[in-house]
């Protein structure tokens, strides 16, 4: 078949000569024969029964607004390559009165209770009291942290973002809590909440106060799962709260161990001097939620324990603890002693469980857990319970504690400064600094495609005077270093005898492979570290780096019949292959592995493991292991982000856009796509449009796919700020998925 011939759109045939697959079927989304390809794209598009440029029905909002939250918090953890002018003496100061904190600081008991409830889309009917004002709390909290899941399970709440159902709740709490409190924040995703409130008398001593949201799935697409943080500073003690909901059903164990590490991942907030930190960066970090961990024991077997009270013997089963004990989830995390009866699942408004056909066993889904930091006292735990509220299916659950906070002595703390400013004005005069480097010679070895490898140098004063250093450009150079390469700290000073540790980190992404995978650069460079008034020192890095389809180009792959490991791309004027082969494998292995019928494909993330080896088979050649659909689906999608330039060429970004709403438009831009991004489009068209005759299976619409794969097809160039900033709004957003859909939804009539 030629791919020029527009009346009939089908995936482009390929020839594959990889180790593991040397196939040809007939099947539209698994053609694998000859190694043609067109020479050029056609110069028009037959409108397919569409006479005029007419608007064909698009994206609908709400399955946009649906995208909005998972699609703004998708990142990818490209490291600031910008080096922007630093305070070193502000900066040396401000380590230095780190390291004192303990000379300038007390510690006060502080107690702290933190509740989750699953209210099963119920609105208040019963106060909380009994939850929230426990008699059974020996001390009265300084600060609670609430959590509700599934707060909302309307079809509004899951399409359109709809957070109305929390002030109700919100004024539940406020009746419970006496007018001590005041609320420092809360923050809500679809049907999770969290709120946090300090007393009066504390409010004074919370600072820096952040919130975040981390959606799950492929491009934070399971809107009603995911997490939402608040982290503040308690005096001078940094606490960080999570709430979280994870996946369902007692199978789904590698699913909620996934959820949980790309909440944890993705969670981040910005605080001093634009510093971006972790949910890990606090002394004290509580996650709370409903983890939705089950027992795998017959229903009869957990029932006869609970009555008997032996949750010790019903708890060594548990799928969290297991996890826990393994290390494959919530590694560092503690969680108090249970000694209540499962929270899960119940009839509603009784105290019998689930006694419907489904019968679910029961269990502790509902979970407080913490972890504290190597440089913080332990909590101590106060009390860990269920309480017998009956509205929902769940029943909630609390966790107080008393932690240690670090509270800053002014007086003692403005001394300490002043002998710090004084020993550092002491040190300065105008003798040469000297200093010696730990290593001259930096080998990163091997260099993979969005892995980071860090390597450190030591940089020691051995003169008399304080020592300024900086890394400055080559000759002729205005950069300091490759754009694949970070340097921290990249300035600084040193008192006599004082050692700094500098990090130098290579990440090599989709906006730098290109010099690696097409124009086969190596990563020999030498950086220039500069000390003021002294001498400099020249520092080589090297590294080797492994090929890949990731980070690559649609025409650099059609030139490899074979893997990228260990072949040789074929001379220019041979033919090359229609669409890239690792396209096609991926493809044909969810072909074969029944995967159109995968409910949520391309919606529910793979697993971390998984993808990394389906990711090695493909730059190596090797027959995949066993994975999930899910798995090779979110490759799929990774392969097309991480494409240097997307199917639908940067340079047609905007005028992409201009034209999403009239589906000519749309068709006469994809007739002038180069040859190869042509073949690889209505391959994809043409394999989207078999998964959707699978609906009734797989639970997707054109919607849901065109969001979807429009971020990947057809995205703006990283280098324009103003429309990487823009890419995410719903207008955006839907302009986007109208161009994909049209194509989708007419595919047979084209």
């Amino acid at each position: 078949m030629d791919s020029t011939d527009n009346n009939n759109i089908v995936p482009p045939v390929i020839t594959t000569t990889s180790t593991s697959t040397t196939s040809t079927t007939t099947t539209a989304t698994t053609a694998a024969a000859t190694t043609a390809t067109t020479n050029a794209a056609p110069s028009t598009v037959s409108s397919g029964g569409a006479t005029n440029d007419q608007e064909d029905v698009g994206v609908s909002n709400a399955s946009v607004n649906e995208s909005l939250a998972g699609l703004s918090h998708h990142k990818q953890g490209i490291p600031d390559g910008s080096y922007r002018s630093v305070d070193v003496n502000g900066q040396w100061i401000a380590n230095k009165l780190k390291e004192r904190e303990h000379l300038y600081t007390e510690k006060k008991n502080m107690t702290i209770f933190l509740g989750t409830w699953n209210v099963n889309g119920k609105k208040p009917q019963e106060p909380l009291d009994p939850w929230l004002c426990d008699p059974a709390m020996p001390l009265q909290p300084d600060i609670y942290a609430i959590g509700f899941q599934e707060l909302d399970l309307t079809a509004e709440a899951l399409l359109l973002g709809d957070t109305t159902r929390s002030l109700p709740w919100e004024q539940k709490i406020l009746e419970s809590i006496s007018n001590e409190y005041v609320k420092i924040m809360s923050r809500q995703l679809v049907g999770i909440l969290l709120c946090v409130y300090v007393k009066k008398e504390h409010r004074q001593h919370i600072t820096m106060e952040r919130s975040d949201i981390a959606t799950v799935g492929i491009m934070g697409m399971m809107g009603n799962k995911g997490g939402v943080a608040i982290r503040f500073k308690f005096y001078n003690t940094s606490i960080c709260i999570l709430n979280s909901h994870l996946n369902a059903h007692l199978e789904n164990i590698l699913r909620r161990n996934q959820d949980m590490k790309d909440i944890a991942k993705n969670i981040k907030f910005v605080v001093e001097d634009n510093n971006i930190i972790t949910m890990f960066d606090h002394d004290q970090l509580f996650w709370i939620g409903d983890l939705n961990y089950r027992i795998p024991l017959p229903d009869a077997e957990v029932k006869e324990k609970i009555k008997k009270k032996d949750f010790y013997s019903l708890f060594l089963h548990d799928q969290l603890y297991q996890q826990m004990k393994s290390g494959a989830a919530f590694e560092g995390f503690q969680e108090p002693p249970i000694s209540f009866a499962p929270t899960y699942k119940y009839d509603a408004g009784t105290d019998v469980y689930d006694s419907s056909e489904k019968k679910r066993t029961p269990a502790w889904c509902d979970r407080v857990l913490w972890k504290t930091s190597k440089t913080a006292e332990n909590v101590g735990i106060l009390t860990y319970r269920r309480h017998e509220l009956l509205s929902s299916d769940h029943r909630p659950v609390s966790g107080s504690f008393i932690i240690k906070v670090r509270a800053v002595i002014p007086e003692v703390k403005n001394r300490i400064y002043q002998e710090i400013v004084k020993e550092l004005d002491k040190k300065e005069n105008d003798s040469m600094p000297d200093a010696t480097i730990s290593t001259n010679l930096i080998d990163f070895e091997s260099v993979k495609f969005m892995v980071p490898v860090t390597r450190t140098i030591v940089l020691e004063n051995v003169g008399q005077v304080i020592a300024r250093f900086k890394f400055i450009p080559k000759l002729n150079e205005k950069i300091l270093c490759k754009p694949w390469l970070k340097i921290s700290p990249f300035a600084g000073i040193m008192l006599p005898k004082e050692k700094i540790t500098i990090e130098l980190t290579v990440y090599v992404d989709s906006t730098t492979s290109y010099a690696f995978n097409v124009a086969n650069e190596t990563m020999d460079d030498i950086l220039i570290l500069h000390l003021e008034n002294g001498k400099d020192y020249f520092i080589s890095i090297m590294g080797s780096w492994k090929p890949t389809c990731f980070g690559n180009t649609l025409e650099n792959l059609v030139r490899y019949q074979g893997p990228l490991v260990g072949t040789q791309p074929m001379p220019v004027e041979q033919k090359k292959l229609s669409i890239p082969k690792e396209l096609w494998r991926m493809v044909d292995s969810l072909y074969s592995n029944n995967g159109m019928a995968e409910e949520n494909l391309f919606i529910v993330s793979g697993v971390s493991k998984e993808i990394e080896q389906i990711k090695e088979c493909l730059d190596t050649g090797t027959p995949f292991p066993a994975f999930s659909n899910h798995s090779m689906a979110e490759v799929i999608i990774r392969f097309l982000e991480a494409l240097c330039d997307p199917v639908i060429p940067f340079t047609l970004y905007q005028q992409a856009l201009d034209g999403s709403s009239a589906v000519l438009s749309c068709k006469t831009l994809v007739s002038h796509l180069p040859s190869v991004n042509y073949n690889v489009f209505f391959y994809l068209i043409s394999f989207l449009t078999e998964v959707l005759s699978h609906h009734d299976q797989n639970s997707l619409s054109a919607d849901k796919l065109a969001i979807v794969f429009s971020t990947v097809l057809l995205r703006p160039s990283p280098t324009n700020s103003a429309l990487v900033q823009q890419s995410t709004d719903a207008t955006i957003v839907k302009k986007k998925a109208d161009f994909i859909k049209h194509f989708i939804h007419s595919h047979n009539n084209i």
